[in-house]
């Protein structure tokens, strides 16, 4: 028998070491140095026999290849964002913050398929049946008779329900949780995981049924494990938002059956998810008019636009350090558009606390949100309100410079959807101004605060 060996990993870039180390020296990651079994010792590798060389088949030849076949799940979100729906074969990971709604959302997607009449697998390896059973209640009245758990975290005996059942869902929740017998350490380390995974993967594979797997993230906000698990599978799924808001988004990270930029925004509500056809008119319903430190932008997400509030506070230093607090916007961004502010446009904040928030739980850390932010700071400072009928979006350069950014005309045509009569872009921004939408164009941040007499 060969000798089982021990290894130190890293999780993040799987670089291995002969002893453990705080800090990983390829990747500079701390903490992240795991010990796990190597299944053979180096020295006895030269007694294993070689292997014969297989047969090559040329891509010409018709039935080399096999066409994947994709079938919807019904449940809309969940297809949009897969191109289609589920790929016979194919393996899935999706991840998200705990308590976000991934069980949830895979609990919507495992009934649609199963009203179908089609065998679906839930393997219970967090949650117990009967957590299960009631959210499934709450979604749907009727829970069908092809809908079937597992209560089961050994990796063999999964696997082996799947070769003999082949149903056409299982759902694995989650891969954490998954335990092989002969990898010595415990569930959730990396060769846990790895092994886990890859014996999850080829299985389904072989069985022809799709695969999907629930992963953690850390506290960063990496989808937790070794970076092998996002190579292993075809999709990667992120699933995010505010726990304090009720909106979702799920976006694609990764499919090798489509494109990669696409996303959905969902409702969390007492029966579930539902699908969000007018995100736009849902984050401005509230929004407070003629108020100073507010302003208008359009995020894009994958092809989705998305008309988001650009709230900022600005108040007097109480400590003598000033505060800088963010919510769904990149504090290192605000840094640097209070520095192009202070430096190109003499707006300076330096004594005073700053407060910036996208308003409605969405995410706004892309740089077309520049020029929104820096104007509802000077908003907040002048104490002036801007027009309610006022959108802005642009990126903004050290120099100060307004940078064009992409799909304009799809920020433009939502913008003028929504009744908004005035847009400020950077000048450099090639588009065509839409019927009864005027733009102002302007090629400096000091320009465009000129043009909206906040200096």
């Amino acid at each position: 028998m060969p000798t089982v060996t021990l290894v130190y990993t890293c999780a993040k870039c799987d670089t291995q070491f002969p002893k453990w180390t705080g800090r990983c020296t390829s990747c500079g990651e701390w903490g992240s140095v795991k010990k796990e079994p190597d299944r053979i010792d180096h020295s006895e590798r030269e007694n294993i026999p070689r292997a014969t060389p297989g047969k090559t088949v040329s891509f010409a030849t018709p039935s080399a290849t096999k066409t994947a076949t994709t079938e919807p799940t019904g449940f809309a979100p969940f297809d949009t964002v897969m191109d289609g729906g589920i790929t016979h074969g194919a393996s899935l990971l999706i991840a998200g913050q705990p308590g976000i709604g991934k069980s949830t959302l895979l609990s919507h997607v495992g009934l649609t398929v199963a009203l179908q009449k089609k065998h679906v697998i839930y393997v219970t390896g967090e949650e117990t049946p009967t957590q299960i059973r009631r959210r499934l209640e709450r979604i749907h009245n009727q829970i069908p008779e092809s809908f079937h758990f597992l209560d089961c975290t050994d990796t063999e005996t999964v696997c082996a329900t799947i070769e003999e059942t082949k149903p056409q869902l299982v759902i694995i929740d989650s891969i954490q949780s998954m335990r092989l017998r002969d990898i010595e350490s415990g569930g959730g380390s990396i060769g846990q995981v790895k092994a886990s995974s890859a014996r999850l993967t080829e299985t389904a594979r072989k069985s022809g049924s799709t695969l999907i797997l629930v992963g953690q993230i850390t506290k960063d906000g990496a989808i937790a494990g070794p970076r092998v698990l996002e190579h292993l599978v075809d999709t990667v799924l992120f699933f995010e938002g505010d726990r304090n808001h009720h909106y979702r988004i799920l976006r694609v990270l990764k499919h090798r059956f489509g494109p990669t930029d696409e996303s959905a925004v969902l409702n969390m509500t007492e029966k579930g998810l539902e699908a969000v056809d007018d995100i736009s008119s849902e984050l401005l319903r509230d929004r407070a008019k003629g108020v100073a430190g507010s302003t208008i932008t359009c995020i894009v997400d994958g092809h989705r636009p998305m008309l988001i509030e650009i709230q900022a506070l600005v108040s007097p230093a109480g400590y003598a350090t000033p505060t800088r607090k963010v919510t769904g916007i990149d504090l290192s961004r605000l840094g640097i558009i209070l520095a192009v502010l202070a430096r190109r446009a003499g707006i300076n904040v330096v004594d005073k606390d700053v407060y910036a928030n996208a308003a409605g739980g969405i995410q706004a850390k892309t740089p077309s949100v520049d020029l929104a932010l820096a104007i509802a700071i000077a908003s907040a400072v002048k104490d002036k309100p801007l027009d309610p009928r006022l959108a802005v979006f642009g990126e903004i350069g050290l120099t100060g410079e307004l940078r064009p950014v992409h799909l304009p005309d799809a920020r433009l045509k939502e913008l003028q959807r929504l009744g908004f009569r005035q847009v400020l872009i950077p000048k450099g921004q090639r588009v065509k101004a839409p019927k009864d939408l005027t733009l102002i164009q302007a090629n400096e941040l000091r320009e465009a605060l000129q043009m909206l007499h906040l200096i």
